[in-house]
């Protein structure tokens, strides 16, 4: 079952060049800010993919702050909803906002602190969300090509499958109420 299919993705795959190019842009910008790299972001960032589709970060930064950063450095709005779309170049940037969920999947309470510095640019620190919430975003989306990276996540990175099914059937139940949720809260946030 494909619940979240977006034929809206990069025609160009994304690797740690343009990730390092756009993460050089916004440090320019003299902002502190923390992103938190998901998904296939993650994977390449971690060297165990090649490239992805489109970049995805968790931010901590208030969305109107990050939107005007955003917009200084020159990137164009793509849509302004979950996930908030934006462009560089020809590459698609996702951010999704700390609301303590991603997709309908809630995250842990110390998902920041699960998470992995990978480094710092300037202001800018960028971690790598923890891959057991990595792999239940994914289990969320459920496209073909989350499917390999799932797999490929627990090859390379030995992931407790024991570990894995105890978390996802911790946030199975209250998942679908979450994202419904969360798209409730954007539309009257809208009005």
């Amino acid at each position: 079952m494909i619940m979240y299919e977006d034929n809206y993705k990069n025609t160009k795959s994304t690797g740690i060049a343009e990730l390092d190019d756009f993460l050089n842009l916004i440090a320019d910008l003299d902002e502190e800010l923390e992103l938190y790299a998901l998904g296939g972001t993650a994977m390449v960032l971690k060297g165990i993919k090649e490239s992805t589709k489109d970049i995805d970060f968790i931010t901590t930064k208030d969305k109107q702050v990050l939107r005007n950063l955003l917009i200084q450095a020159g990137l164009k709005e793509k849509s302004s909803g979950i996930p908030n779309i934006w462009n560089f170049e020809d590459i698609r940037l996702d951010f999704f906002y700390d609301d303590g969920q991603i997709m309908g999947v809630p995250l842990t309470i110390n998902w920041k602190e699960d998470s992995k510095l990978i480094k710092q640019i300037g202001k800018i620190k960028l971690f790598r969300l923890n891959w057991l919430d990595i792999i239940i975003t994914k289990i969320a989306r459920a496209e073909n090509r989350d499917y390999e990276d799932m797999i490929t996540i627990i090859r390379k990175e030995n992931i407790n499958f024991e570990s894995l099914k105890k978390r996802y059937y911790e946030i199975a139940e209250t998942s679908l109420i979450a994202d419904y949720d969360a798209k409730f809260r954007h539309l009257e946030r809208s009005l």
